[in-house]
């Protein structure tokens, strides 16, 4: 029953934080559009909002394996809410302020993530763990089906400034909900956070030889990082080629949040077993797939549509990844697993903000979909039957008695 209270507490403060910063995803694009006007630019923003997970995902990984997953959760709230509250304020001075704020509060994100990646492992049995990530799935998802919604309604209304206001009390709220998040017994790593953090490098070697780890971590640096460089031409989509306006962007992001929620309610349903990097390939296939018909669609309408199937198989490879890495067993060193995993996964991302803004601009963003789906295509495959060739290589070495980990 605790266990169970604890699971809904952080269902609660995601349903709360993603409402929130929803909201301020209309209005940083907005922002940033008008003051610039440019889908560089609004790569540029989001890249800078990333980078610091990828710098930060071992830094991170030694705290989450020496302290409490809660308290980092509340320190990283208080802290972003405080830096949301500051954008507006901070880009009226001088749009550079932008990517330092955004940086600050991925900094802060990269303390926040894995945390509770590891702490719905702590609350969950291992049964349990693919539900429940659907669960967050879906509840992060709503929040920000709700949230674009409102920040459309806001932007339009109020104008940007409003929803930063908001998001910054979305995080405070969420983290007096995880104030009273039970604390559960688990093993953490002796010695000095400095200690852990030279480890680290060894840490990566164990996931690099473990197939199954390996293979999901290169999903998210190579085939995630092409899928990431729609992300700002999807603005650019709705702003610039469609001319669709706020309200029209709003909408696009509200439809594609039904995506969201689709997904992560179809993998509940599922309850999938077995191969967790099977799962994460299909959805990769489908996204790629989706992408190409986005660069060939000459239709807003039917590139949101497609643009909302890409968001419900997104699902498939988020919660296929997090129940592989919390699946493994109760180590000294699963925190900083689970972060840099995350951290490459965020390198991926950064990488493919930067170069979907550059590239979008340079090529036009139609074409760019086009790369992108192919792209994705041509390296997902080659990773995933290297991988099936290794599982074939590693059941005969089983067979002899050795470890695969």
């Amino acid at each position: 029953m605790i266990r169970e209270r604890g699971l809904w507490r952080l269902l609660t403060a995601q349903g709360l934080s993603s409402v929130g910063t929803s909201t301020s995803t209309v209005a940083l694009a907005v922002m940033v559009f008008q003051l610039t006007g440019s889908v560089l630019q609004m790569g540029g923003v989001l890249a800078a909002s990333s980078f610091p997970l990828v710098v930060m995902s071992f830094v991170g990984g030694a705290l989450l394996d020496r302290f409490d997953s809660r308290r980092l959760m509340v320190l990283s709230d208080i802290a972003r809410a405080m830096l949301i509250l500051m954008m507006p304020f901070s880009a009226a001075r001088s749009p550079a302020f932008i990517y330092l704020v955004a940086g600050c509060i991925g900094i802060f994100s990269a303390l926040f993530s894995p945390s509770q990646v590891k702490a719905v492992a702590d609350l969950c049995r291992p049964q349990q763990l693919v539900k429940a990530n659907s669960y967050l799935s879906i509840v992060r998802d709503g929040g920000e089906f709700a949230g674009y919604l409102i920040g459309g309604g806001l932007v339009a209304w109020l104008g940007y400034t409003s929803t930063f206001v908001l998001d910054s009390l979305s995080y405070g709220a969420s983290a007096l909900v995880l104030l009273g998040l039970p604390a559960v017994q688990r093993r953490t790593a002796p010695g000095k956070v400095v200690v852990l953090l030279k480890e680290s490098p060894s840490v990566v070697r164990r996931i690099w030889r473990a197939p199954a780890l390996r293979t999901n971590m290169l999903f998210a640096l190579l085939p995630m990082l092409v899928i990431m460089m729609a992300t700002p031409n999807a603005y650019g989509l709705a702003l610039k080629v469609y001319d669709m306006g706020p309200g029209g962007f709003a909408a696009m992001e509200f439809i594609t949040a039904l995506g969201w929620l689709t997904g992560g309610a179809i993998a509940g349903k599922l309850d999938f077993k077995g191969d967790r990097n099977a799962y994460v390939f299909g959805s990769l296939l489908v996204m790629s797939v989706c992408l190409l018909g986005v660069g060939l669609s000459r239709s807003f309408w039917f590139s949101v549509a497609l643009l909302t199937v890409v968001a419900a198989a997104n699902v498939g490879v988020i919660v296929g990844s997090m129940t592989l890495f919390q699946e493994l067993e109760d180590r000294s060193d699963k925190g900083r697993m689970i972060a840099i995993r995350a951290g490459f996964g965020q390198l991926g991302a950064t990488l493919g903000l930067l170069a979907g803004g550059a590239i979008g601009a340079a090529i036009g963003i139609s074409h760019l979909f086009v790369v992108i789906g192919l792209g994705a295509f041509g390296l997902a495959v080659p990773l995933f039957l290297a991988y099936r060739m290794a599982l074939r290589r590693q059941g005969l070495v089983l067979q002899e008695g050795d470890s695969a980990v």
